[in-house]
């Protein structure tokens, strides 16, 4: 009988292969649009920004990058003639990012050829099946939240603490002396 440490990590394991081979495909459509995987994700970001445009910083949660690899995306984007950036109307030092007509459609297409590609993924597979599945995935994903939420604080207590020590042996008199030399 297989202990449920190795159920997990098959599991994993499985999720990971599935995410890999839909990435796969989706890469196939967004390359016919002359796209990458991570190019369709940060036009989809921009596209959340709605018709005032979408911030870099806002662009860079989404795409969980450093803002400035964010804004290496979206200059590629815009020297492809996908994005434009406008100035901020509420920000004097800041862009929005917006689509172009032809980055629109090119997001609206190559949603759907991933969304048909998608379709063939799952063919013949019976609708209870699916939402079993999905079912499981979003129970699966719940403990990890919570893991992830826990090492957090257990990263930002650990942090903190670390800096307090630090600061009671920098204002301890033992230090002192050692910097100010005898006197």
């Amino acid at each position: 009988m297989t202990d449920r440490s190795e159920l997990a990590l098959q599991l994993t394991d499985a999720i990971v292969a599935a995410k890999t081979a839909a990435e796969r495909a989706g890469d196939r459509a967004f390359r016919a649009y002359g796209l990458s995987h991570r190019a369709q994700a940060a036009l989809v970001a921009v596209d959340l920004g709605g018709p005032d445009g979408a911030r870099p910083k806002e662009i860079a949660t989404q795409l969980r990058v450093s803002r400035a690899a964010a804004t290496t995306f979206i200059q590629r984007l815009e020297t492809k003639g996908l994005v434009e950036t406008t100035p901020d109307p509420e920000d004097d030092r800041g862009v929005r990012v917006t689509l172009t007509r032809r980055g629109l459609e090119v997001l609206l297409r190559a949603g759907q050829l991933e969304r048909r590609l998608a379709a063939r993924a799952i063919e013949g597979l019976p609708a209870s099946s699916i939402a079993r599945a999905v079912h499981l995935l979003e129970e699966f994903k719940q403990p990890l939240d919570r893991a992830r939420d826990h090492l957090r604080c257990v990263a930002y207590s650990t942090a903190r603490y670390s800096l307090n020590s630090s600061a009671s042996r920098i204002s301890s008199s033992a230090f002192w002396p050692r910097v100010r030399g005898p006197q």
